[in-house]
């Protein structure tokens, strides 16, 4: 089963800032819900995605590649 926290709640043991998570869950990066307006997040979903992002590093945004030559 789903760890589920309030999406406050996993600001504190992320890197991430709440607004940031919002945007994650809302765009499927992260596991997570609405219920009434409340967002909540899976909080492994939370941490396997910092993992990956620290792993990547600056590789994960490249602007050369939308380029037109």
């Amino acid at each position: 089963m789903a760890n589920l926290v309030l999406i406050d709640q996993a600001a504190k043991e992320s890197e991430y800032n709440a607004d940031h998570i919002r945007y994650l869950v809302r765009k499927a990066f992260l596991k997570g819900e609405k219920h009434g307006g409340i967002w909540l997040v899976d909080l492994e979903s939370l941490k396997e995605y910092e993992s990956r992002m620290k792993s990547v590093g600056t590789k994960k945004f490249d602007p050369t590649k939308y380029r037109d030559d």
